[in-house]
């Protein structure tokens, strides 16, 4: 049976960790496949769920066990486009007793899905397929209020992104609540799928790497990427003259000092018909309301870097937050450093003409006040999605003091979740 329902009435849950969403080629309306009327021989599998890790590739991290919701059309973009996962909500199952885990998707509202959800199964002339997925899946209480079509991804403004600080290496709790993936498998390859949020790259499906959960030939795997971004802060030195033994950083503070820096984004929207998932904007955004709020990072004389020993960017000091600091992505981010250095030994106290280096030689000790970020000559940083900034400041010379800032740019890189067992098991 072929159930019509117009003007894209089908409001998917963005929270799912895998969605699907199918659409149809007609202008107007959308059709489900409320019944699989091509029965392959082979059916449709999740296998290979990945995560981005924080800041390094490393395997077995990062597991995504919480489940997803998917939408998934077949025949995308033709005449034979149609919907055949609407809001399926996706389960790692795991049975203790039997001592098997997998990716399920079939079930009834008695065994705890959302609604009933059928099998589907690889129909061989039906490619492409497409996949938009969120992770994890809503409560079923909140799902009628995500949005998920073709054309439009809409989180509710009752969800908050939240940014990050760090003391001392300690941040902040931050929320990332949601995370997005959108795929194609191109044909009935299994190595031709692609991240339509990583530059149309293939993902990588190698089973001893990436643990792949079903012996199928045919499955798909869904890279999920971010809605944030982070910053991070790396301090070294080239300083040729002979240091002493006691060489220190410390009393580091970086702060925002731009007007209108965003903490918070609630809700998200963005429009599937021009641009990708990571491409929207936060529906309502907080600002920060007092310059405590602007200081993404602090340390004090508590947690000392030695810079006998950051004498390199390999070994750059990471002021206590090496994986960095979740941001909402914005516009027009203006930031200055201020930090202490101990050991140098001058002969008297001095302190610069404009009163941001002050020497004390009783303490051996430099402070260095409100120092401008400055890249290239720019000091007005943009932060996107699914991206993290490195901003490495390297110091030549103390006083006078030669200081040079880079900025490096990192996509969050992909790591594999996996389970122990076959899928189909």
């Amino acid at each position: 049976m072929i159930r019509t329902i117009n003007r894209h009435i089908i409001a998917c849950g963005l929270i799912g960790t895998l969605l699907c969403v199918g659409l149809t080629a007609c202008s107007n309306d959308s059709i489900i496949l409320e019944q699989d009327v091509y029965r392959g021989d082979t059916p449709m599998m999740f296998s290979q769920a990945s995560l981005s890790a924080p800041v390094t590739r490393a395997a077995n991290t990062a597991f995504l066990s919480q489940g997803f919701l998917v939408n998934c059309w077949k025949g995308y973009s033709t005449a034979r486009q149609y919907l055949i996962m609407d809001r399926y909500e996706v389960k790692y199952q795991s049975d203790p007793w039997s001592n098997l885990s997998k990716w399920d998707y079939v079930g009834t509202t008695a065994s705890g899905y959302y609604q009933t959800q059928i099998e589907r199964y690889w129909d061989a002339d039906a490619f492409p397929y497409r996949f938009y997925a969120i992770s994890p899946c809503p409560a079923h209480s909140e799902l009628p209020d995500f949005k998920l079509t073709l054309d439009n991804l809409t989180i509710p403004t009752t969800v908050s992104f939240i940014y990050q600080t760090s003391r001392n290496g300690v941040l902040t709790a931050g929320a990332e609540p949601f995370m997005p993936a959108q795929v194609e498998c191109t044909d009935g390859s299994n190595n031709k799928d692609i991240d339509l949020l990583n530059g149309n790259a293939f993902i990588g499906k190698d089973r001893t790497e990436n643990g792949a959960t079903t012996t199928y030939d045919r499955y798909v795997a869904l890279p999920f990427h971010h809605f944030t971004s982070k910053v991070r802060f790396g301090i070294y030195n080239t300083y040729k003259k002979e240091t002493p033994a006691d060489f220190l950083i410390y009393n580091i503070k970086v702060k925002v000092t731009s007007d209108g820096f965003i903490t918070t984004g609630n809700g998200y929207t963005a429009n599937l018909a021009q641009k990708d998932m990571l491409h929207g904007t936060f529906t309502e955004t907080v600002k920060a309301a007092s310059d405590a709020e602007k200081t993404l990072l602090e340390t004090d004389d508590s947690r000392k870097g030695d810079l006998n020993v950051a004498i390199d960017r390999d070994h750059a000091y990471f002021c206590e937050s090496r994986d960095g600091m979740l941001q909402i992505p914005q516009q027009g981010v203006k930031l200055s450093i201020s930090f202490d250095v101990y050991g140098l030994d001058y002969k008297s106290d001095f302190t610069s003409s404009d009163g941001k280096i002050v020497y004390d030689k009783s303490s051996k000790t430099i402070h260095y006040t409100d120092l401008v970020i400055k890249v290239d000559d720019n000091e007005s940083f943009d932060w996107e999605s699914n991206n993290i900034y490195t901003y490495l400041i390297k110091v030549t010379e103390f006083y006078p003091l030669t200081i040079d800032f880079s900025a490096e740019l990192t996509p969050w890189t992909n790591v594999y979740g996996s389970i122990d067992t076959n899928l189909e098991q």
